[in-house]
């Protein structure tokens, strides 16, 4: 079992993000194998998992950000249907599931999306706009950039409904 199957079946926003970052690092190794393959092996032997299933996850990634047209910015087809899926995860438990917790939990992070919102000129899904504000945090944080106390208070928000939007998932697709 890989680490993206790992995170696919624990918590499948953090999986999403996983994917990003690994999609970033095969655009800083300019896609070539011998880097992608070091990478994935190191990364197995860290995590324990298996060397030549990791190897092979990554050359299939970074295949599929090139089917994808996605070479310098985009996901691949496999990260966009996870988003997709999650988009209409997040109506269901909104609209027909009406799940209480995973409402309160994204009126909670609303105005942190309206923020992120006015920063982009672009109308995205609230779900992506979750993941790209993650992701924006988890990117600051690696760099070890200062994160502002308020920037950081408006992150329990986006945390707290990605950890909604997990459970979610692990309800519907895996009935726990």
């Amino acid at each position: 079992m890989t680490i993206a199957v790992q995170k696919k079946s624990a918590h499948i926003v953090d999986h999403v993000l996983y994917c990003w970052q690994m999609e970033d690092l095969i655009r800083a190794a300019q896609f070539q194998p011998a880097v992608l393959e070091s990478w994935a092996e190191q990364q197995a032997l860290q995590e324990g998992t298996d060397p030549q299933a990791e190897i092979q996850w990554m050359l299939d990634l970074a295949a599929s950000l090139r089917a994808s047209n996605a070479t310098e910015h985009g996901h691949a087809s496999s990260v966009q249907e996870t988003m997709m899926e999650l988009a209409h995860l997040h109506e269901l438990l909104l609209g027909t599931m009406a799940n209480a917790t995973y409402k309160s939990a994204f009126e909670a992070a609303a105005p942190m999306l309206e923020d992120l919102s006015k920063k982009t000129d672009k109308q995205t899904h609230p779900v992506e706009q979750l993941m790209v504000g993650l992701y924006g945090w988890l990117v600051l944080r690696m760099k070890k950039e200062a994160v502002s106390a308020e920037t950081e208070s408006a992150m329990v928000g986006l945390r707290n409904w990605a950890n909604a939007l997990a459970r979610g998932h692990m309800k519907v697709y895996y009935g726990k």
